[in-house]
């Protein structure tokens, strides 16, 4: 059922023009990155060449072209999410799910993979571009995939975010002024002067902090855990919710 509800959602985003118009700007935005990054990397391998342990193309391309695109799908995600719910209240076909023997998890993570596979699929354009200049120069497909996982950890959680604002109201405008305002708090905490006061702690719910080390080429077990208890706690939110509106009959 999870599957049937994943290709249903995903069929619907494919079939928006709103969709087709994001990636669009999208796949413009990895180009011009990319080509400006990569420029970039050529311009200052005489400063390179000068260090006793250089940065490769890969970990140089991981950081300027790979990181600054986690903050970009942190505002996509909620945007292709903010209609999955608030667009069934509005147009009142949300009864239909009421009355299927859909369960509000099966609902909940159906509609959620169905977002993530078109997320992948912009995440693929703009990795792809990195493991082109496989046929050129080596790549280190590590830090590579390290990156990725760092994008998709990132955008699930963003994705997360945004299905359970859709689904405290009716209004696609509300839902995603509310998770963007979430999201970006996160990202900004990260900057945070704290001193030694005991909320520095606060600092430690930064996205920021927590995905600098995808994209260095290293993992570490926390930083995957905060994204995974980020997106199921939002998941999990977005399911007590749905359960609440059966129960009073919504």
């Amino acid at each position: 059922m999870i599957a049937i509800i994943a290709r249903h959602e995903c069929a619907s985003l494919l079939r928006s023009a709103q969709t087709w118009v994001v990636a669009a700007i999208l796949a413009l935005l990895f180009a011009y990155l990319f080509l400006q990054q990569l420029e970039s990397f050529l311009s200052v391998q005489d400063q390179l060449a000068l260090q006793d342990y250089p940065v490769g193309l890969s970990g140089y391309l991981s950081v300027r072209y790979l990181q600054p695109l986690a903050l970009a799908f942190t505002f996509v995600a909620p945007l292709f999410a903010m209609r999955s719910f608030s667009d069934e209240f509005r147009q009142h076909t949300y009864a239909l799910w009421q009355s299927s023997p859909v369960s509000s998890t099966s609902l909940v993570l159906g509609k959620f993979a169905g977002l993530s596979a078109v997320i992948i699929l912009l995440m693929a354009i703009a990795v792809g571009m990195l493991l082109i200049m496989r046929l050129f120069v080596p790549i280190d497909l590590s830090v590579v995939l390290c990156a990725a996982l760092g994008l998709l950890l990132c955008s699930s959680a963003a994705t997360a975010c945004g299905l359970y604002f859709s689904s405290l109201t009716q209004h696609n405008l509300i839902a995603i002024i509310a998770s963007l305002a979430l999201l970006v708090l996160l990202w900004l905490i990260g900057g945070a002067n704290f001193g030694e006061l005991p909320i520095q702690a606060i600092a430690q719910l930064s996205i920021a902090n927590h995905l600098s080390g995808f994209f260095q080429g290293y993992l570490q077990s926390d930083d995957v855990a905060y994204f995974l208890l980020f997106t199921g706690m939002f998941l999990g939110l977005c399911i007590v919710r749905l359960d609440s509106l059966r129960q009073n009959g919504y």
